[in-house]
Formats: structure tokens, C-alpha cells, sequence
């Protein structure tokens, strides 16, 4: 058993919780609106630029592509600029050398604001300053690569302008709200076996709602929808809010969402706000806390409705550390009626200055029992510092799957104990290795309601019990089952290998003699059953055909006459 005994703090990023700064292209460009982005933090060590949320650091010009001496496509600002920016936008890509690198050489030739465009897929990332980030002092930024393309055009001919900045004050009529304002189901990932009735599970409905504009607000509502298979089930609407005052804000509670049972299925969660007046800028009236049921997966990150994956909207720069553990909390007085099977997770490798691969990459998983006594992160008592490993397993990627979601089985199923504090961790290894995260489902006003930890990392000797932030939940999914059907889903001590491996026509499994029947289950990475079969042996190779798979990982189970059973994960190419 493996025992891990370290200090620990809550949270590694500051999450900003009221917090509604903006990059909004402005009309007449036809891209005309707002966008997703991140920004430097005024309060890291190694950055010293400007407080966001303040109103008088706010910014308006135009922007204009960098100059610098290298590639007129895509300029890194990796080199000191060779045009005028005075007074503008500088625009950037990422790669090649630090965030703060670049801005720095974008402030030196006079810019007021250095926007970097990612060069990867994905969403915008958090920012380091590195070595000269402590002597930037312009508002730094980042967007996607998408965004970045659908701007380029305009960019280019230096004639549309860009806010960046509070929205406080900015509008004369202008409520709304952020992700991280509303209370929300504890996970995304609910298990019908922990969620039978009101009494196990039920969601409180309720948000802060904010007057960013000049004008107060008359007459102000909050509307609150839930639908499953386009069934609506809940709709509350809450009293008329007289008066409020610019710059103010209001907790609006509405009726807590539950039901005598619950069905399986994705359950959509609409947050609308209104006032009397016309909102001038309404993309955050209205907001979502979605949440799913179902008998197989607990999971943080919103898990996509088509396929059950976790989302992995980007790969976490994880501090240069080379030993990075990213972990959910789970703890439910009924655990003892499911049991562990194994985890989905993904990853990705830095792409910058030069890519690097997934391929031959180890990662491990672990269950620890969180063995500290305490009762919410208020305690005084409070400690991560005692973990004992009772489940765990590896894996070793055989391909680049960059961002894709992978599963991994431990060795050996487990049965939880109810009200027993667990740890679900993947370990990697490497500061090339950057965890998969969802940065769209926001728990912060959870955590401010419940005060629990939700994903807690381990990074350069530390562990925090709020990971990178509530509102970055880690792209991993726990596959459990009915603690009645362990016998269906318990692993044995046949080991099995196969070859070739990858391979896009057979794969071939070389056994001992074998007596009776063979059980053979395929699963994808999603834990997604592709193949059944019955097979009757008749010599002491199993021979199996995948040239009707699609490319990717597979895990074949065998289960044996005896009793027994076994697995091999194959990779099929084409």
C-alpha cells in the first residue's frame, strides 16, 4: 500500500467569482461581440500588470499584428518589434518563448494591451509570466486559435477595435451573471444507485445576480428551467426584485429542484435574468448548470450528452513540475452500493517550442482513502496529509491521442464504504504532461455554499484541495457499478498479451489450453461495449478480427468457463 503524507493548501489559481471583464470587438466589425478569453493575474508573482476588474484599467483601440522580423503569418514577438505600436492592440501567437516574453516586446514598441492568439485547439489557457512577466505592465490576453482566425482578416488592415476591460459602468442597462454565480448540482456525474429518491439527491436552485450598468434596474427576475429528453420538469420564476442600484448585486434562491425518483438521462438547467429595461448587452443573461443521472459515472467536468466523454476543453500547463497528481473528491453515505472499475482520463503534451508526443507515456491511477478526520474546508482541523492507495492501475499510451479520453481499469475492482472519504488520482509524469480540463463547469458558488473540496491536484510538493480553481475540473469520469454485480466485473490473475499490437486486421492472444466456452467483451476508450461474442476454443490461440473497428484503443475481456477472467488493451490503426 502506498501512503502519501504532504502539506496542503486549497487552491493553486485564484478564482474570480463576481468577476465580468470582457474582450468585446466592437461594431461596425461584422464579427461584432464578445469572446472567451484569459487574462494575466495582477495578483501572480511573476506578472505586475494591471487589476482587470477595475474599471480605469480598461482599454479600447485598435489592433494591429505584431512586426517581428520572422514570420509575417503567424509572429511570435518572440524579438523585439521593428513597427510603431503606440497606442494600439498588439496581437501575437503563442509559441517559442514565454507569455511574458511577448508582451513585454509588444509594451516596448508602445502597445497599451498585447492580445496572444493560441496555436493550438482548445480554449484559451492560463498564462505565466516566466522570467519577464514581473516587468509587464499592459493588460495580457489571450484567445483561441478559432477566434484568432475569424478576427485575422481585420487584424490584418489594423481597423477594428477591441475593449477589453470591466463591464462596470460600461452600459447604461446591464444585468447579468457568470458561470461561476450559480449553485449547481455537487457533480456532474450522478449515480442512480446514490441518488434514489429526495432524500439522496436534490439540487438547490439559486444565483447572484449583478447590475454591471450606470442605471439601477427595475423590476428584475430570475427564470429557472430544467428539461430532460425534452421534457420540462421544473420552471420557477422568482419575485419581482424592485429596485437595484447600479453596481449592486442580490442572491436570487429559488425552490430547491427534486424529485421521488429520478431517470436516467442529461438533465439541461437554464439560468435567465431580466429587468424592465432593454439589456444592452445580454450574451450573460442567460446561463446554464447542466447536470447528468445515470448508473455508471461520477465525473466533476460535464461529460458531452452524445457520447458520456468528459469534456476536455484544455490541456492544464501544469507548473513545470514533473510529477503532477489530478484527483476528484467523492464521499456519499450509500457508497457501500457501488464499486470502482476503473477511470477515463486525457491529456496532452506541450506543443511549444517544439511538439512533443503522448506515445510511450506512462500515467497511473490510484483510489486513496482520504483518511482525515474533518468536516467541510472550514475546519479548523482540515488536512490533506494521510492517503492510503487501495485500488490502482497504469497505463502506457501506444499513440499521440492528444486531448482524446482514454480508460483504464484497475487491476482489481473495488467496493466503497459509505461516508468514506476517497480520492480518485491520475498520475503523470514529465513537465511536458499537461492534464485534460473542462474550464466551462464553474463550482465556485458550491464551494462558497458547501465549502467541500472538488478536485484536488498534487504539483510541485504541494496539494491543493480546490485544484487549479472551481472553475477548472479535471477531464476524468470514475466507471462504477452495482456493488450486486461484482461478480460480473471481477478481474482474475490471467495474464494475457497480444500481437501484433497495434495492428489493423487480427489480433492474435496466445493462452493455455483452455476447457469451455470464452465470453469476449470489446470496449473503446469510452468504457462503450463495440463487440460481443461466444467462442468455442479449439486451440491455444484466440484470434480476433478488428478490421471493422475504427481506429484507436480497445480493451478485449475474456471471461472463462472456470470462473475466470481477463483482459489486454489492443490498438487498432488503419
Amino acid at each position: 500500500m502506498k501512503k502519501i503524507v504532504l502539506f496542503m493548501s486549497l487552491c493553486l489559481l485564484a478564482t474570480v467569482g463576481s468577476a465580468q471583464v470582457i474582450f468585446y470587438v466592437q461594431a461596425p466589425s461584422p464579427n461584432e461581440g464578445n469572446y472567451d478569453f484569459t487574462y494575466a493575474d495582477y495578483m501572480a508573482a511573476d506578472w505586475s500588470v494591471p487589476d482587470m476588474e477595475d474599471p480605469m484599467n480598461s482599454v479600447l483601440s485598435e489592433m494591429v499584428l505584431i512586426d517581428d522580423g520572422s514570420d509575417l503569418d503567424n509572429p511570435t514577438a518572440c524579438a523585439p518589434a521593428i513597427n510603431d505600436l503606440t497606442g494600439k492592440i498588439a496581437v501575437v501567437y503563442r509559441g517559442s518563448c514565454e507569455f511574458g516574453s511577448k508582451a513585454l516586446a509588444c509594451q516596448n514598441a508602445g502597445a497599451i494591451a498585447c492580445i496572444i492568439i493560441n496555436n493550438l485547439g482548445g480554449d484559451p489557457v492560463a498564462m505565466g509570466g516566466g522570467a519577464d512577466g514581473a516587468t509587464v505592465t499592459i493588460p495580457v490576453v489571450m484567445i483561441s486559435n478559432v477566434d484568432g482566425a475569424l478576427l485575422r482578416d481585420e487584424i490584418d488592415l489594423g481597423t477594428t477595435e477591441v475593449f477589453i476591460g470591466s463591464k462596470n459602468g460600461l452600459y447604461a442597462n446591464d444585468i447579468g451573471f457568470t458561470a461561476a454565480d450559480h449553485l449547481r448540482a455537487q457533480s456532474f456525474g450522478n449515480l442512480s444507485q446514490l441518488s434514489q429518491d429526495a432524500s439522496e439527491f436534490e439540487v438547490e436552485v439559486g444565483t447572484w445576480v449583478r447590475n454591471y450598468g450606470s442605471n439601477a434596474q427595475a423590476n428584475v427576475t430570475l427564470n429557472v428551467t430544467i428539461d430532460l429528453e425534452g421534457s420540462e420538469i421544473y420552471n420557477e420564476t422568482s419575485d419581482p426584485i424592485g429596485s437595484l442600484p447600479s453596481g449592486d448585486s442580490v442572491f436570487v434562491p429559488l425552490p430547491t429542484f427534486s424529485q421521488a425518483s429520478y431517470a436516467d438521462g442529461y438533465y439541461h438547467v437554464d439560468y435567465t435574468v431580466a429587468a424592465d429595461a432593454a439589456d444592452e448587452s445580454d450574451y450573460d443573461n442567460i446561463g446554464t448548470a447542466d447536470f447528468s443521472m445515470g448508473d455508471e459515472l461520477f465525473s466533476m467536468a460535464a461529460l458531452d450528452e452524445a457520447t458520456s466523454v468528459p469534456v476536455n476543453s484544455s490541456n492544464q500547463f501544469n507548473g513545470t513540475t514533473d510529477n503532477l497528481y489530478s484527483c476528484l473528491f467523492f464521499q456519499d453515505p450509500n457508497a457501500s452500493r457501488v464499486g470502482v472499475q476503473g477511470m477515463n482520463f486525457s491529456a496532452g503534451t506541450s506543443q511549444n517550442p517544439d511538439p512533443t508526443s503522448l506515445d510511450g507515456q506512462l500515467f497511473e491511477v490510484y483510489v486513496y482513502e482520504w483518511l482525515d478526520e474533518w468536516v467541510d474546508l472550514n475546519d479548523p482541523g482540515f488536512a490533506l496529509a494521510s492517503l492510503n492507495d487501495v485500488a490502482d492501475a497504469e497505463y502506457i499510451y501506444t499513440d499521440n491521442l492528444q486531448s482524446e479520453s482514454v480508460y483504464v481499469e484497475l487491476e482489481e475492482p473495488m467496493l466503497l464504504e459509505d461516508d468514506q472519504k476517497y480520492l480518485f488520482c491520475v498520475q503523470m509524469y514529465g513537465t511536458d504532461i499537461y492534464p485534460g480540463y473542462d474550464s466551462k463547469t464553474d463550482y465556485n458558488w458550491n464551494v462558497e455554499t458547501y465549502a467541500m473540496p472538488t478536485s484536488p491536484i498534487y504539483l510541485s510538493g504541494q496539494w491543493y484541495a480546490l485544484g487549479y480553481g472551481s472553475d477548472r475540473n479535471p477531464s476524468l469520469s470514475i466507471k462504477m457499478f452495482d456493488a450486486s454485480e461484482v461478480s460480473l466485473v471481477e478481474l482474475t490473475q490471467t495474464k494475457l498479451e497480444a500481437f501484433p499490437n497495434p495492428s489493423n486486421e487480427t489480433v492474435h492472444i496466445p493462452m493455455e489450453a483452455v476447457e469451455g466456452n470464452i465470453a469476449m467483451t470489446i470496449v473503446d476508450v469510452t468504457g462503450k461495449v463495440i463487440d460481443t461474442q461466444n467462442i468455442t476454443m479449439t486451440n491455444n490461440r484466440l484470434d480476433v478480427d478488428v478490421t471493422a473497428f475504427a481506429a484507436g484503443m480497445y480493451v478485449i475481456n475474456l471471461a472463462f468457463a472456470d470462473g475466470t477472467t481477463g483482459s489486454v488493451n489492443v490498438m487498432v490503426t488503419k
